[in-house]
């Protein structure tokens, strides 16, 4: 067994896939990089380094024929944050990062994206003319409530697939009617993050319009009644026991990826397979990530800080 990595040098780890700056200068287009949060970094390493180190090599040794990752909010592919010193740090988002593994590669990519689907498109031709494209991608240029149809029947046409999904609105955009497809197909089989934003959630104003096709169904309302500090939690109790009543919800787990300074949002892994040794992967992730903090990625990637090791100490 190796020594165990400090946080620092986990994120310093990841740095070299997050911020990989070959790719980055591919993609960059003049800096244009959606505005993110430091702690974005963590939420990332927790998609790539399960994806990578675990899923990816389980699924084809397990001999699917088609590998798949589906990103329901995908982003442009490019982010950007202000680390301690306040300088601009760009970030790969989730669907660069999912289609140029350099081992182990999905077969296909699905990602959605409403507004910067042309920046998205434009940022893969660019990495599949730079031969960094090591996935078959497609773009979905709407709200994937309103094509998820679509989506589930592609997946379905695909020969012994199994698929990665990435679920990560702001808030309440996801529609419990589009989890309810995903969460009630026989086939694919698939394991999931889902970015549970109670935060997001608690913010919006008009209950009436947006928490029901968030949660199906009045239950929220029972939250309304608790005191702010239970009313987050109360908010994920409900969906969690949601997702648990579908056969395709064997094995849940929750990674909480903090900001430092009060914020945060929760991140719900699950499987079909009950006790799933290699959900081991997300309990090694989330022994690592809840130590860290967004401060901790803002200090770190500063390079003029790189030198106050007593930080981590």
């Amino acid at each position: 067994m190796g020594k165990k990595m400090s946080e620092r040098e986990t994120i310093e780890k990841h740095q070299k896939f997050l911020q990989n700056e070959e790719l980055i200068d591919i993609i960059k287009l003049d800096s244009i990089g959606t505005t993110s949060q430091p702690w974005s970094f963590l939420k990332l390493t927790c998609l790539f380094s399960y994806a990578y180190f675990t899923y990816a090599p389980i699924i084809k040794k397990n001999g699917y024929k088609n590998m798949c990752y589906v990103d329901l909010f995908s982003g442009t592919g490019l982010d950007t944050f202000e680390d301690y010193g306040g300088k601009k740090q760009h970030l790969l988002g989730s669907p660069v990062l999912m289609s140029t593994f350099d081992r182990t590669p999905f077969d296909r990519c699905y990602f959605f994206e409403n507004d910067g689907h042309e920046l998205l498109t434009k940022r893969l031709q660019l990495l599949k003319e730079k031969g960094k494209l090591t996935s078959t991608c497609k773009v979905y240029s709407s709200d994937c409530n309103e094509s998820i149809d679509s989506l589930i029947n592609e997946l379905r046409d695909l020969d012994e697939a199994h698929f990665l999904l990435f679920v990560d609105p702001f808030s309440t955009e996801i529609h419990w009617s589009t989890m309810d497809k995903l969460l009630s197909m026989r086939y694919p089989h698939f394991d999931m993050l889902f970015n549970f934003n109670s935060f997001g959630i608690n913010r919006k104003t008009s209950w009436e319009k947006y928490l029901p096709q968030f949660f199906s169904d009045e239950s929220y309302k029972k939250c309304l009644s608790v005191p702010q500090t239970k009313r987050l939690d109360c908010y994920k109790e409900i969906y969690i026991n949601k997702l648990k009543q579908y056969k395709n919800v064997k094995t849940l787990k929750v990674i909480k990826i903090s900001s430092g300074s009060g914020f945060y949002y929760d991140l719900i892994y699950t499987t079909r397979k009950e006790n799933a040794g290699y959900a081991k992967g997300i309990d090694h992730l989330k022994s690592i990530i809840e130590k860290m903090t967004g401060f901790d990625i803002s200090v770190t990637t500063d390079s003029s800080m790189r030198t106050l090791d007593s930080y981590f100490e």
